[in-house]
């Protein structure tokens, strides 16, 4: 089958062909339709986990994909061939599966990987735009504890991460600054967003105080300055709370509540984020923001533009056609 590798870390991505994967007991085989791009991609491929997890090489790429169901292996129940899936496909050791392939075997039921019935009302190459940025954003919420009638600044948003914080902030009934550069602020305002800020921290704290004369109840950071998310607390009330996925919490103690969330390939809850975030889809709640389609061959690019930054919505990577 062709998957984008690396043979070691901090090779460049290429297509090779490697053999088929099959399903042992309790796994799950999927031909894979679509998978879609994550910064966390090219960092695993540069090597940000090897300190952490065990790798295998060569390391096939992407977590998140979506396609049908080729063969279960003994004891799988909620699965049969045909199913139309979607899901997470991170699976330890690193590289020994990814979604940037014609195939790949997960788990069933995993604390690393997560898998589930694709959307309805979506293609199913769609689908693979979801996972790993939809439940990032929707444990920060979480996590954050936001609220109805409350104010969130949320720097990077119109990424991937940022473009489904929006959408779920705003179902929440918050209200959303969303920083944003020109071209972007009516496609994120489209979204849900209340208003738009650009990335000075000046500008975001001056927007966060014009909203809420205190300060807002809360800022998600998506970018992972550290510099802009300490500056960025100015604008956030006594008793807010604060994260950044990126960046941590500042170094100084501040006047809010900092709270953390875990590295978004290894976060907790999978299958409950995913179920979640599968019924507001399915309900028409959230819209899928992609932005680009590519093939398979021109995945690697794909990543490279992930790195070099100012990445708007999603990227998917067609693998094969389903004619949907």
């Amino acid at each position: 089958m062709r998957a984008l590798a690396v043979s070691r870390t901090g090779d460049s991505p290429r297509l090779l062909d490697l053999p088929r994967p099959r399903p042992g007991p309790g796994e799950v085989l999927v031909r894979l339709e679509a998978a879609s791009v994550n910064p966390m991609d090219w960092k695993i491929a540069e090597g940000a986990l090897t300190e952490v997890l065990p790798h295998t090489y060569p390391l096939v790429l992407g977590a998140d994909g979506a396609g049908r169901v080729e063969a279960v292996g003994e004891g799988v129940r909620r699965f049969s061939p045909g199913d139309a899936v979607y899901g997470q496909f991170f699976v330890v050791p690193v590289g020994s599966q990814g979604s940037f392939a014609e195939y790949a075997v997960v788990p069933e039921e995993s604390p690393t990987s997560v898998i589930a019935p694709a959307p309805a009302g979506i293609s199913v190459a769609d689908a693979a735009a979801v996972p790993t940025a939809a439940m990032t954003a929707l444990g920060a919420l979480d996590a954050l504890g936001l609220k109805a009638g409350q104010a969130i600044v949320i720097v990077g948003a119109t990424g991937g991460i940022g473009s489904f914080a929006v959408q779920l902030a705003a179902g929440l009934g918050a209200h959303v600054i969303a920083t944003a550069r020109p071209d972007a602020r009516a496609w994120i305002t489209g979204l849900g967003a209340a208003e738009t800020a650009g990335y000075a921290p000046d500008e975001i704290v001056a927007r966060a105080r014009a909203a809420r004369p205190d300060g807002v109840d809360a800022l998600l950071d998506l970018v992972g300055d550290r510099s802009v998310f300490d500056a960025c607390l100015a604008g956030v009330r006594v008793g807010g709370t604060a994260m950044s996925v990126n960046s941590g919490a500042p170094a100084e103690p501040p006047r809010h509540s900092v709270v953390s969330t875990s590295n978004y390939v290894l976060m907790d809850g999978k299958a409950d984020l995913l179920g979640r975030i599968t019924e507001e889809i399915s309900a028409g709640r959230v819209v899928v923001p992609v932005q680009e389609r590519v093939p398979l061959d021109a995945a690697a690019g794909a990543l490279a533009r992930s790195k070099a930054g100012g990445a708007r919505g999603k990227t998917v990577v067609r693998i094969q056609d389903a004619g949907n």
